[in-house]
């Protein structure tokens, strides 16, 4: 390894007090003296569980469906069963999604009928 050597520069005493006193010039030199940060790799999106994005889903869709008092229209968790490989998966997802769609569909139905 080479070592890194270091300069004395003189400077008279109006550059010392520009220097001092200068906050753009106190970090310029600072930056010229240090090593560049390492870089960081941007961070991955959160990975969400099967349960978490079928309740995600399951709540977005009956919500929709609620409003128009349509129990069932667009329940469609089959939709993502391409996504999950693993049976175990897909079935988290799925009960996570049904329980999810029953839930926000019935806060919303309540709306729609006068008699309930």
């Amino acid at each position: 390894m080479r070592a890194k050597r270091i300069m004395v520069v003189m400077a008279s005493p109006l550059a010392a007090a520009a220097l001092a006193f200068s906050p753009t010039l106190m970090a310029q030199a600072a930056a010229d003296t240090s090593q560049a940060p390492t870089a960081f790799a941007p961070q991955a999106p959160e990975v969400k569980s099967p349960s978490k994005q079928g309740a995600i889903d399951g709540a977005a869709t009956g919500n929709q469906d609620g409003v128009h008092c349509n129990w069932g229209l667009h329940d469609n968790p089959e939709a993502k069963k391409s996504v999950y490989k693993k049976a175990k998966d897909y079935t988290a997802y799925e009960n996570a999604y049904e329980t999810a769609y029953k839930t926000a569909y019935e806060q919303q139905d309540d709306k729609c009928d006068p008699n309930e």
